[in-house]
């Protein structure tokens, strides 16, 4: 009880100086009416305060929770990462969010407020997964979408790592590298939020005069500038 509490006192420490507090309150931080992501963690030297939503209305895992029982049609190979092959490869935040589950801060990912035309990629094994069509400003601090390009392109997966919650995580189904989580407070008529870091996904733009993304991810080069705050 002791260290619940100094968990939440420090939580609230944290939160006050990254002037976010009023974005929701000590209430609905006990309450937890909207849940938190995961338990406020650390990633490079500063607090990560993990996706959630910061809708008024109360949570409801009936959507979310039922797409676990769908039967998700997924034709897609999958493959096995070397992770040392991967630690030289992508950032460390990159490598802790898809490895890891961890998320990175809120307002802080390159494509947070990214509204070019084209496709986003998973950024480990490069299989599309997002369209900019489906993306929108969801006002949580982190990449929104309303639908992914195909069921198969994902895995959902139940998360009970908080005692007394049940999230959905989504996975890319071909490589398994962690994206983030999917709510039930979207825009009609699926309701859903793709509640998706900017660590765990390249961007591709579209071809000029054309509908399909192709070619190399534009952003890799300033990728890491992106993510991972000084």
């Amino acid at each position: 009880m002791v260290k619940m509490f100094v968990l939440l006192r420090n939580t609230y420490t944290q939160c006050s100086r990254l002037g976010i507090i009023n974005k929701f309150t000590c209430r609905t931080a006990l309450n937890c009416s909207v849940p938190p992501k995961r338990t406020v963690s650390i990633i490079g030297g500063s607090v990560a305060l993990n996706q959630r939503s910061f809708s008024d209305k109360p949570h409801n895992q009936k959507t979310t929770g039922s797409l676990l029982q769908e039967k998700m049609e997924n034709k897609t190979e999958k493959i096995n990462v070397n992770k040392e092959e991967l630690k030289k490869r992508l950032t460390p935040l990159q490598y802790q969010v898809t490895q890891e589950a961890a998320t990175e801060r809120p307002f802080t990912g390159c494509y947070n407020k990214h509204y070019e035309k084209g496709v986003y990629r998973c950024i480990v094994c490069q299989q599309d997964l997002f369209s900019s069509d489906r993306k929108y400003d969801s006002g949580c601090g982190w990449p929104a979408f309303n639908d992914v390009l195909d069921k198969g392109k994902i895995t959902l997966h139940r998360d009970a790592s908080i005692p007394g919650m049940v999230r959905t995580e989504v996975r890319c189904s071909k490589c398994s590298a962690h994206m983030g989580h999917v709510f039930d407070d979207g825009p009609p008529p699926k309701n859903l939020r793709y509640c998706i870091n900017s660590a765990s996904i390249d961007f591709v733009p579209l071809k000029p005069n054309s509908n399909i993304a192709s070619g190399s991810p534009s952003t890799t080069a300033s990728f890491s500038k992106g993510h991972v705050k000084k």
